[in-house]
């Protein structure tokens, strides 16, 4: 897993532009991640705003978008088609993903996101987390789909 502590500016965070590879895997529905539960109550981020959704000279685009997990809260199982960058401004999120080691990111700390991969966020912390999320993918395509059976999420 990639992931880079200390950055403190996001300047740096936009090389990111051809980390997204398309995902030719067809991935079932899942209720756990790594055989586990996700604790958490699915919700989903609050005070989000888009920072940059753009069309580069490729075609492709490239969408960052600010948000806060408030605490106790997750994103439900879900994919990336194409990977993307998470950025951690304050608090904290614990990472779940399918065949890693779950992982907690505080301030400053960024992790990638694999495509084709089954993973799920939470805020197992006291205080609320302010994150930035990071995609360039194929204009027509959405950042993220919810593989997690019988959730409607936004």
């Amino acid at each position: 897993m990639f992931f880079a502590r200390g950055l403190l500016g996001f300047a740096s965070v936009f090389v990111v532009g051809d980390i997204a590879f398309p995902a030719y895997a067809n991935i079932e529905p899942v209720k756990t991640i790594n055989g586990k539960s996700i604790p958490g109550t699915i919700k989903p981020l609050v005070n989000s705003k888009t920072l940059v959704d753009e069309i580069r000279p490729d075609g492709k685009r490239i969408l960052a978008v600010r948000g806060t997990r408030l605490p106790g809260t997750r994103v439900p199982i879900h994919i990336h088609e194409f990977s993307g960058l998470t950025c951690v401004i304050s608090g904290q999120i614990t990472d779940f993903v399918e065949g890693q080691n779950d992982n907690v990111f505080g301030p400053g700390d960024c992790y990638y996101m694999p495509a084709a991969t089954p993973m799920s966020a939470v805020n197992l912390g006291k205080d609320p987390a302010v994150l930035v999320d990071i995609f360039v993918l194929p204009v027509d395509e959405m950042p993220m789909k919810v593989i997690e059976p019988g959730i409607q999420y936004p």
